[in-house]
This record gives C-alpha cells, structure tokens and sequence, in this order.
C-alpha cells in the first residue's frame, strides 16, 4: 500500500487533533464521574461537560486509538488501523448518545399526546447528560472525514 508522505502526514495531524480533544474531553468526564462516586453531593461538571464515568473512559480509549495513528507521521503505514478503529469506535459512540437524545424526544412527544405541555429541554438536557450538546457526537461528525480517507486508503491494495 502506497500513501505519499504528505497525505499521512496529514493524516496524523487530523488523528493527533482529534485524540487529543478525545484524551481531554474523557479525562474531564472520567475524573467527574470518578468524583461523583466518591462524594455525590460535591460532584461538579468540569468545563459543562458531563458527569459521566464510563462515558469518560470510552472517550479516552478513542483518544488513545487516534493516538496510535502518530506513528504514520513517519510514514508507518500499519498504524492506518489505529485510526480505523477509533473512527468506528467514535460513530458507535457518538450514534448511541444520538439515539438516546432521540429516544428523550420520543418520550417528550408521547407525555405530550397524554396531555403535557411541549417543551424543547430534552434536546439540552435529558438521560444523556447535555443532550444533543454531548462533545462525542459533535466529534463523531468531525472524524467522518478522516474514516473516508482511511477506508479509500485501505481499499487501494486488493489482498491476496
């Protein structure tokens, strides 16, 4: 498989952006949530983000996977798998935190058929913390891009 030195390097520096705002975004969550367990009354959401432990942790092992893509700044083209990986990992997440904004629109149209009154606060708050506010799905759509490029990288060498 053939990739000129500038497009990885390109390619690394979108991968080193995003694992880095990944790595940020997930300590935040983790060391939150990390609080919230241990003192729930004094638990603060660092940055607006939210309290969320395990949220947190799978943001860094994404950013952890973006990170293993420096390697193809040198030009190593095995690390192309790193940012495959994180890149579905970031739509899974980032799809399921969007269904559950869905799912919190759905019960506000059903309590609504039942005779309360519309309100718009599950799109900013609801069983996901922000809603559709939530960093992981904002940086599902941002890694899109970087998933194409791998995928029509990879697609280049036919395996024998």
């Amino acid at each position: 498989m053939k990739v000129s030195r500038r497009s990885s390097r390109a390619l690394a520096g979108y991968a080193i952006i995003l694992g880095s705002i990944y790595l940020i975004i997930g300590a935040a969550e983790f060391i939150a949530g990390l609080w919230h367990l241990l003192q729930p009354e004094a638990a603060i959401a660092i940055l607006n983000l939210p309290v969320d432990l395990f949220g947190g942790f799978s943001a860094l092992v994404i950013g952890a996977a973006y990170l293993g893509g420096i390697l193809l700044w040198r030009g190593e083209i095995e690390s192309l798998g790193f940012l495959l990986v994180a890149t579905f990992l970031s739509i899974v997440f980032g799809l399921l935190y969007f269904l559950i904004v869905c799912a919190d629109g759905f019960s506000t149209l059903i309590a609504t058929w039942e005779g309360e009154e519309w309100t718009w606060e599950w799109l900013t708050s609801g069983t996901a913390g922000p809603g559709i506010l939530r960093p992981e799905i904002w940086l599902a759509l941002i890694s899109l891009p970087l998933g194409y490029f791998v995928i029509k990288t990879t697609k280049r060498e036919k395996v024998q």
